[in-house]
């Protein structure tokens, strides 16, 4: 069996990567929108890690996919409004693994 769990692992600390760097980019109102979704991510993520690290499987094929598919929803936002649409995303899909 594939490790799932280190390809989910792998997307959501790019995700979170990516808004880090779009937060860091951004001007102040952008900035203003974004760090409480951006804070909300790394926190999800934090906690999704911990479980993921631990011995045994937990990401399905489905997972891997979806993950992958926010991340690179993430990286194609153009917009602030896009970035935030997908760091919920992010959010909800990694809430699976707490």
């Amino acid at each position: 069996m594939a490790d799932n769990d280190s390809k989910v692992l792998k997307a959501a600390a790019n995700a979170v990567t990516e808004i880090d760097m779009r937060y860091r980019a951004a001007g102040i109102d952008d900035k203003e929108d974004l760090k409480p979704k951006r804070d909300a991510a790394y926190d999800a993520y934090s906690l999704a890690r911990l479980k993921l690290l631990e011995d045994g499987i937990l990401a399905t094929d489905a997972d891997v996919a979806l993950l992958d598919e926010i991340r690179l929803e993430i990286e194609e936002a153009a917009q602030t409004q896009a970035l935030l649409i997908g760091a919920g995303r992010l959010i909800v899909a990694l809430a699976k693994f707490v």
